[in-house]
């Protein structure tokens, strides 16, 4: 698939997402667009909704539910159908990324349901400001950074795209040691392309890019985009891992920033399955926690 086939799908994307109650960060052009590499992707209307069909070597499977204002069972029903007919009984018809609130649409009776995730939703001024005593840990790591080290945050710029790949390959590189576990490792190098496909392309996504130079050297990036009218989703971030509190200190500033401060809430995704990024991500106090799910039929 072509990046100028799937960017010209962005405004129909866009279109029925304006339609769609929802709070996961896959429900963005963004999160489809950095899978590109990975499945193929078709878009159908079934039954008034956008329905968005990614292929790999395996077969079909539903990306995200049926968009639009209303899901019924009947679309759910012709997605299956569709699904099942183009995977000739291979067992991986499935939807990706359903919510909770969606749940009463896939009866037990009928469907297999598996929690694949949790995504953490943090008040955008809680980080800004880091008050009070439950930051007390965090608030030392940002002052620690700021005291000992000579920095800048700045926006990103194309010119910069070289510096943050060599940044990632030392950040991966210093991950992978600690961690062995094969799907992990493959998860990183694969993370590689996503955030080439991001510097690449941050502009016509309509991506926020900000970047610290520490010393002189960039030493951290982040990029993040409007996931709805009150929530902005921070979708990459790389820092140094040598540098003690430069995380925090990005995450901070990113949430300080004019373009982002008029968004009451800060998505930052899930924890990929590893306990320690979850642990990370309960210290910084989630005012909301939403969890995803896999629906599959029973009958199939």
């Amino acid at each position: 698939m072509t990046k100028l086939f799937l960017l010209s799908k962005k405004s129909i994307v866009e279109r029925f997402l304006k339609k769609t109650d929802y709070a996961l960060s896959a429900f963005s052009f963004v999160n489809i667009f950095t899978w590109k590499d990975f499945f193929d992707f078709r878009f159908q209307v079934i039954g008034g909704t956008l329905c968005i069909f990614a292929k790999n070597v395996l077969g079909s499977f539903l990306y995200l539910p049926p968009l639009g204002k209303e899901m019924t069972k009947e679309t759910i029903d012709l997605c299956f159908e569709t699904m099942f007919k183009e995977n000739k009984g291979r067992g991986v018809s499935r939807i990706e990324n359903v919510e909770e609130k969606d749940l009463s649409f896939f009866p037990k009776e009928q469907y297999q349901l598996y929690k694949k995730s949790e995504e953490f939703v943090y008040r955008r001024e809680d980080i800004a400001g880091l008050r009070g005593n439950k930051y007390k840990s965090k608030r030392a790591l940002y002052n620690q950074f700021v005291r000992q080290q000579k920095s800048t945050f700045v926006a990103y710029t194309p010119k910069m795209r070289k510096a943050c790949l060599q940044l990632y390959l030392q950040w991966a590189k210093e991950r992978k040691k600690g961690h062995s576990d094969g799907i992990y490792q493959q998860m990183i190098d694969e993370s590689y392309q996503v955030h080439d496909l991001c510097l690449r392309y941050h502009q016509k996504l309509g991506l926020i890019g900000r970047v610290v130079f520490v010393q002189g050297v960039l030493s951290a990036y982040s990029f993040g985009f409007v996931l709805k009218d009150d929530t902005f989703c921070v979708l990459l971030e790389v820092a140094d891992l040598k540098i003690k509190g430069l995380p925090t200190y990005i995450f901070k500033e990113f949430c300080s920033d004019l373009q982002v401060q008029n968004f009451p809430f800060v998505n930052v995704m899930d924890d990929f399955g590893l306990d320690r990024i979850r642990k990370t991500k309960l210290l910084f106090r989630p005012c909301q926690v939403h969890a995803c799910y896999v629906v599959s039929r029973k009958d199939k």
